[in-house]
């Protein structure tokens, strides 16, 4: 049978209500500048005071990174990150610096962290990847505050994700959200910025309405408002996250109990505090694979489509490489563990009868 890597989850339920929205906002022409209920919604959920909404998870870190004036400063970034975290430093006017990886969570190492924080440094962006919030959040947050550094967390992995009750996105002085199909709930393409600080807030509406204030153009913007037909289907998404969390987290669970005491893999243990978003399901293998050849049997063999977070981590991207000076050897932990870690298929729908295939062909290939 073929088993996606990941896909959204619409719930039949809902489509004939959203549908209706559509229609309804389709008649009246409302196409744009609708976002506020559902940036209220998001924030009551987050448990922040403010949310914006606009375009991309992408523009959802700039935007707010432009706030803080980057221009002749560096920024601490997770080299094992998608690389719009990073681009998203430089169109803001920064320096990206990466930072390597603890591998008992996949997130920036901490003291990776401190070692990179220099006068010239204005923040730490810090990625909960996969999901997994890191359990030294607090600690980082603390580090940050005392040292005058802005703590901004790219959230796109961990909508519903938490640490000790503090939901992703609620922790550092600002949270990022992607909207993307493949995340933890979707409007299609688009992204939420959230914070507790007015003015940051404020700052983002006006530089995703080119720049506008009160009518007048007072700062370079852009176009990055969320159109109202995103909208519609991010507030049906956001009533249903809780549900997908708890249904990601109990495919987690089975995959966790099949798999472990297997000696070719190494699962990613999840402290009791923190509930895991399960945007994806990693493992490492430790030696009989890489996890590009493991990828390709998988799919070659069994029709089962996997992912990686991510090869090559970013310092190894060309671009980096040629513009920044990185190379192999600059980040170990990310170059070597990243070489073993593969994702299996988690999404809301997937059946038990493709769940069980799944197990049963991992363990058939590496027991």
């Amino acid at each position: 049978m073929h088993v996606k890597n990941t896909k959204p989850h619409i719930p039949q339920e809902d489509i004939n209500p959203i549908l209706a929205d559509i229609k309804d906002a389709l008649e009246k022409g409302n196409l744009t500048f609708g976002t506020e209920k559902f940036e209220e919604e998001f924030a009551k959920y987050i448990g922040t005071k403010y949310a914006v909404a606009v375009n991309s998870g992408t523009s959802a870190i700039e935007a707010p990174l432009r706030y803080y004036k980057l221009k002749g400063k560096e920024v601490i970034v997770p080299t094992n990150t998608f690389v719009a975290t990073a681009n998203a430093v430089i169109f803001a006017g920064g320096t990206p610096v990466m930072a390597d990886m603890d591998i008992e969570n996949l997130c920036a190492d901490f003291e990776d962290i401190k070692s990179k924080v220099n006068e010239n440094t204005a923040g730490v962006i810090i990625v909960a990847s996969c999901g997994y919030v890191p359990p030294y959040m607090f600690e980082l947050k603390k580090y940050c505050e005392e040292n005058g550094l802005f703590l901004l967390e790219d959230a796109a992995h961990a909508h519903g994700a938490s640490i000790k009750g503090h939901k992703a996105g609620s922790i550092g002085e600002v949270g990022s959200f992607s909207f993307f199909p493949t995340k933890l709930m979707t409007t299609g393409e688009g992204g939420m910025v959230t914070t507790n600080n007015k003015e940051i807030a404020d700052y983002v509406k006006q530089v995703r309405h080119h720049g506008q204030k009160n009518g007048l153009m007072t700062e370079l913007g852009y176009n990055w408002r969320m159109p109202q037909l995103s909208v519609i289907l991010g507030r049906y998404q956001l009533k249903r996250l809780d549900g997908f969390i708890k249904r990601r987290n109990e495919i987690a669970l089975k995959y966790a109990k099949a798999l472990e005491g297997i000696e070719e893999i190494e699962l990613i243990k999840v402290p009791e505090y923190i509930t895991h978003g399960y945007w994806k399901y990693p493992i490492l293998i430790k030696s009989k694979y890489t996890a590009k050849e493991f990828q390709t049997l998988l799919k070659e063999k069994y029709d089962i489509d996997t992912g990686t977070v991510y090869y090559p981590p970013v310092h190894l991207q060309p671009y980096y490489k040629e513009n920044y000076g990185y190379k192999e050897g600059d980040m170990p932990t990310s170059e070597q563990s990243l070489t073993r870690e593969i994702c299996l298929p988690i999404f809301v729908d997937i059946t038990d009868e493709q769940l069980n295939y799944v197990i049963e062909s991992v363990k058939t290939e590496l027991s």
